[in-house]
Protein backbone atom coordinates (compact mmCIF):
# COMPACT_ATOMS: atom_id res chain seq x y z
CA UNK A 1 0.00 0.00 0.00
CA UNK A 2 1.12 3.66 -0.87
CA UNK A 3 0.26 6.37 1.35
CA UNK A 4 1.41 9.63 0.02
CA UNK A 5 0.42 13.32 0.77
CA UNK A 6 2.13 16.65 0.21
CA UNK A 7 3.43 18.28 2.95
CA UNK A 8 4.73 22.40 2.64
CA UNK A 9 8.24 22.36 3.31
CA UNK A 10 10.51 25.70 3.26
CA UNK A 11 14.02 25.52 1.73
CA UNK A 12 17.26 27.20 2.77
CA UNK A 13 19.98 27.11 1.43
CA UNK A 14 23.78 28.41 2.60
CA UNK A 15 25.28 30.31 -0.30
CA UNK A 16 28.86 31.71 -0.47
CA UNK A 17 29.95 33.89 -3.73
CA UNK A 18 33.47 35.38 -4.70
CA UNK A 19 34.88 35.94 -8.25
CA UNK A 20 35.15 38.82 -10.37
CA UNK A 21 31.64 38.81 -12.79
CA UNK A 22 28.90 37.05 -10.71
CA UNK A 23 26.46 36.53 -13.89
CA UNK A 24 28.80 34.32 -15.80
CA UNK A 25 29.69 31.47 -12.82
CA UNK A 26 30.77 27.75 -11.89
CA UNK A 27 28.18 26.68 -9.16
CA UNK A 28 29.67 23.98 -6.23
CA UNK A 29 27.19 22.11 -4.06
CA UNK A 30 26.82 19.24 -2.05
CA UNK A 31 23.33 18.39 -0.39
CA UNK A 32 23.66 19.09 3.63
CA UNK A 33 20.83 16.90 4.38
CA UNK A 34 20.81 13.03 5.05
CA UNK A 35 18.32 10.54 5.52
CA UNK A 36 16.55 9.79 8.93
CA UNK A 37 18.33 6.81 10.76
CA UNK A 38 21.57 7.33 9.13
CA UNK A 39 24.84 8.77 10.30
CA UNK A 40 25.40 10.07 6.51
CA UNK A 41 28.29 10.30 6.26
CA UNK A 42 29.35 9.34 2.70
CA UNK A 43 25.72 10.61 1.91
CA UNK A 44 26.70 13.57 2.53
CA UNK A 45 28.63 14.70 5.55
CA UNK A 46 31.68 14.17 2.78
CA UNK A 47 30.79 15.68 0.39
CA UNK A 48 30.06 18.90 2.31
CA UNK A 49 33.72 18.46 4.62
CA UNK A 50 34.78 18.64 1.10
CA UNK A 51 32.86 21.96 0.00
CA UNK A 52 34.12 23.24 2.95
CA UNK A 53 37.94 22.61 2.13
CA UNK A 54 37.07 23.83 -0.98
CA UNK A 55 35.78 27.29 0.07
CA UNK A 56 38.63 27.33 2.21
CA UNK A 57 41.16 27.24 -0.62
CA UNK A 58 39.33 29.57 -3.08
CA UNK A 59 38.70 32.54 -0.66
CA UNK A 60 41.35 34.17 -1.47
CA UNK A 61 41.51 33.64 -5.58
CA UNK A 62 41.30 36.33 -8.22
CA UNK A 63 38.81 34.75 -10.07
CA UNK A 64 37.57 35.85 -13.57
CA UNK A 65 34.49 34.66 -13.26
CA UNK A 66 31.56 34.11 -10.14
CA UNK A 67 32.31 31.17 -7.82
CA UNK A 68 28.90 29.88 -5.97
CA UNK A 69 29.37 27.71 -3.17
CA UNK A 70 26.27 26.39 -1.74
CA UNK A 71 25.06 23.77 0.71
CA UNK A 72 21.66 22.65 -0.59
CA UNK A 73 19.11 21.68 1.64
CA UNK A 74 16.44 18.68 0.79
CA UNK A 75 17.98 15.85 -1.36
CA UNK A 76 17.47 13.46 0.72
CA UNK A 77 13.84 14.05 2.19
CA UNK A 78 12.62 13.79 -1.53
CA UNK A 79 10.98 17.14 -0.67
CA UNK A 80 13.85 18.83 -2.99
CA UNK A 81 13.17 22.30 -1.22
CA UNK A 82 16.35 23.88 -1.53
CA UNK A 83 16.89 22.60 -5.00
CA UNK A 84 13.27 24.35 -5.91
CA UNK A 85 14.38 27.34 -4.10
CA UNK A 86 17.52 27.44 -5.64
CA UNK A 87 15.69 27.66 -9.25
CA UNK A 88 12.84 29.97 -7.92
CA UNK A 89 16.18 32.49 -7.05
CA UNK A 90 17.76 31.53 -10.20
CA UNK A 91 14.80 31.82 -12.53
CA UNK A 92 16.27 33.87 -15.85
CA UNK A 93 19.68 33.39 -14.87
CA UNK A 94 20.56 29.77 -15.20
CA UNK A 95 22.20 30.47 -18.19
CA UNK A 96 25.01 32.42 -16.53
CA UNK A 97 26.11 28.94 -15.15
CA UNK A 98 29.03 27.67 -17.12
CA UNK A 99 29.15 24.44 -14.63
CA UNK A 100 27.88 23.21 -12.09
CA UNK A 101 29.72 20.66 -9.73
CA UNK A 102 27.82 18.25 -7.32
CA UNK A 103 30.08 16.72 -4.25
CA UNK A 104 28.01 13.63 -3.29
CA UNK A 105 28.95 10.45 -1.99
CA UNK A 106 32.67 11.41 -1.83
CA UNK A 107 35.43 9.92 0.35
CA UNK A 108 34.86 5.99 0.58
CA UNK A 109 37.61 4.05 1.08
CA UNK A 110 37.08 1.29 -1.42
CA UNK A 111 37.57 2.68 -5.05
CA UNK A 112 38.75 6.05 -6.70
CA UNK A 113 37.05 9.17 -6.72
CA UNK A 114 34.84 8.74 -10.28
CA UNK A 115 33.83 12.08 -12.15
CA UNK A 116 31.07 11.74 -14.57
CA UNK A 117 30.19 14.79 -17.47
CA UNK A 118 26.38 16.01 -18.11
CA UNK A 119 25.89 18.27 -21.13
CA UNK A 120 29.37 19.81 -21.12
CA UNK A 121 30.05 21.11 -24.60
CA UNK A 122 33.31 19.40 -26.23
CA UNK A 123 35.62 22.10 -25.30
CA UNK A 124 34.79 22.04 -21.77
CA UNK A 125 34.62 18.48 -21.77
CA UNK A 126 38.01 17.87 -22.95
CA UNK A 127 38.96 21.00 -20.63
CA UNK A 128 38.15 18.78 -17.68
CA UNK A 129 39.33 15.71 -18.66
CA UNK A 130 42.55 17.11 -18.86
CA UNK A 131 42.61 18.51 -15.76
CA UNK A 132 41.38 16.00 -14.01
CA UNK A 133 43.84 13.19 -15.83
CA UNK A 134 46.62 14.83 -13.97
CA UNK A 135 45.08 13.58 -10.62
CA UNK A 136 45.81 9.55 -10.39
CA UNK A 137 43.22 8.72 -7.84
CA UNK A 138 40.55 10.49 -10.02
CA UNK A 139 39.24 7.98 -12.89
CA UNK A 140 36.07 8.32 -15.07
CA UNK A 141 32.74 6.87 -13.36
CA UNK A 142 29.63 5.63 -15.06
CA UNK A 143 26.63 8.22 -15.01
CA UNK A 144 23.99 8.43 -12.20
CA UNK A 145 21.35 10.81 -12.05
CA UNK A 146 19.97 10.25 -8.18
CA UNK A 147 21.23 13.13 -7.09
CA UNK A 148 21.62 17.41 -7.06
CA UNK A 149 23.38 17.66 -10.39
CA UNK A 150 20.07 16.29 -12.48
CA UNK A 151 18.36 19.62 -11.68
CA UNK A 152 21.39 21.29 -13.32
CA UNK A 153 21.34 18.92 -16.37
CA UNK A 154 17.02 18.92 -16.69
CA UNK A 155 17.75 22.73 -16.83
CA UNK A 156 20.12 22.73 -19.63
CA UNK A 157 23.32 23.77 -17.37
CA UNK A 158 26.07 21.54 -17.65
CA UNK A 159 26.98 19.36 -15.21
CA UNK A 160 30.14 17.59 -13.44
CA UNK A 161 29.70 14.74 -10.64
CA UNK A 162 32.09 13.70 -7.99
CA UNK A 163 31.47 10.91 -6.40
CA UNK A 164 32.89 7.18 -5.65
CA UNK A 165 33.91 4.49 -8.11
CA UNK A 166 32.03 2.18 -6.37
CA UNK A 167 28.91 3.56 -6.75
CA UNK A 168 26.77 1.02 -6.95
CA UNK A 169 27.46 -1.16 -3.78
CA UNK A 170 27.68 2.26 -1.98
CA UNK A 171 24.08 3.28 -3.05
CA UNK A 172 22.77 -0.24 -2.80
CA UNK A 173 24.27 -0.91 0.47
CA UNK A 174 25.50 1.93 2.18
CA UNK A 175 23.38 4.87 1.45
CA UNK A 176 20.10 5.38 3.56
CA UNK A 177 21.38 2.81 5.72
CA UNK A 178 22.74 3.09 9.26
CA UNK A 179 25.88 1.64 7.71
CA UNK A 180 26.90 4.88 6.78
CA UNK A 181 29.37 5.69 9.11
CA UNK A 182 32.40 7.61 9.31
CA UNK A 183 34.61 4.47 9.38
CA UNK A 184 34.05 4.37 5.72
CA UNK A 185 35.45 7.30 4.96
CA UNK A 186 38.99 8.00 3.79
CA UNK A 187 40.40 12.00 4.50
CA UNK A 188 43.07 11.67 2.32
CA UNK A 189 40.27 10.90 -1.23
CA UNK A 190 38.79 14.19 0.37
CA UNK A 191 41.46 16.48 0.37
CA UNK A 192 42.49 14.78 -3.23
CA UNK A 193 38.80 15.44 -4.31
Amino acid sequence: TLRAERRPAAGCNVVARTGADPHRRIVLFAHIDAKAGTPGALDNAAGVTTLLLLAELMKDEPLEQGLEIIALNGEDDYSAAGEMLFLAQNQGRLADITLGINLDGLGYRRGKTAFSLYGCPTGLAEVIGGVLSAYPGLVEGESWYQSDHSLFVMNGVPALALTSSEFTPLWMEIAHTASDTPDLVDPARLVEA
